[in-house]
């Protein structure tokens, strides 16, 4: 009978698990928020749990971590802050679970998988992400994510195991930050690309992979099609469009 360590899923698992005790317990000690935590992210947060979708979210911010830290205030009862550091919280233990995936088809060695989940939860500086309620942890999610799709398509051509996984982590990159939806772009041409060399143009997997991402995303493009006039992953694209004198669909906002 093979031992519990022995199974994949149990040691991918049990360093985030024991991170999310561990850290869970710390949060409580920082009860001064970073100032993008308490100037935006936990009064959105505050309100989206309050019903007020008017100041629940913002142009500039992505929708994911406004709704993920709002529902914990929601379901909680906690104030922002608190659903803030929660939410990157289970950001920060989630993306170990890719990580490790990415380095075990890489390396195809276990204890070099779960060291790499140690010195990424051991990191200082992600942690300090967590204590003060920030996002950042939320990117780190998305990339993995999206570069452990790249790997499972890489690995079996004929998989489409790859295509939700790579969708949920574009999606996730084009809702936290501005810069999200540049590196969501690149991991998916490089989907298409190699799915096209590959497999002599059969553009299905693309194809489902750009419409899962598209729903996925469809959110944020409306509230800023709502905001801007453009269905656009960002306002800050808007800015951009106008320059270049492309009209919006709409008046906006």
């Amino acid at each position: 009978m093979r031992k519990y360590t022995d199974n994949a899923w149990f040691s991918a698992l049990f360093l985030p698990l024991c991170g999310l005790l561990v850290l869970g317990t710390l949060l409580w000690l920082n009860p001064i928020p970073a100032d993008d935590t308490a100037t935006r992210y936990a009064p959105m947060a505050q309100a989206f749990a309050e019903g007020d979708w008017f100041y629940a979210f913002h142009p500039h911010s992505g929708v994911f971590f406004p709704a993920l830290s709002g529902g914990i205030a929601w379901l909680t009862g906690v104030d922002g802050f608190r659903a803030c550091q929660v939410a990157a919280l289970l950001l920060w233990a989630t993306a170990a679970i890719p990580l490790y995936g990415i380095v075990l088809k890489l390396w195809g060695d276990r204890r070099i998988a779960l060291l790499a989940e140690l010195l990424y939860l051991a990191a200082s500086h992600l942690q300090r992400y967590v204590y003060d309620g920030l996002r950042d942890n939320g990117r780190s999610l998305g990339l993995f994510l999206l570069v452990l799709g790249l790997l499972m398509f890489y690995e079996s051509c004929r998989s489409w195991r790859a295509v939700p996984v790579s969708a949920v982590g574009a999606a996730l990159l084009t809702m936290l930050r501005v810069d999200g939806p540049l590196i969501a772009a690149a991991g998916i041409l490089c989907f298409i690309v190699w799915d096209v060399t590959g497999n002599h143009r059969n553009l299905l997997r693309c194809a489902a992979l750009l419409i899962l991402t598209t729903v996925l995303i469809s959110p944020q493009l409306y509230l800023n099609y709502r905001w801007s006039g453009y269905p656009v992953p960002n306002s800050r694209y808007s800015l951009i469009l106008e320059h270049l004198g492309i009209p919006g669909w709409g008046d906006g906002i």
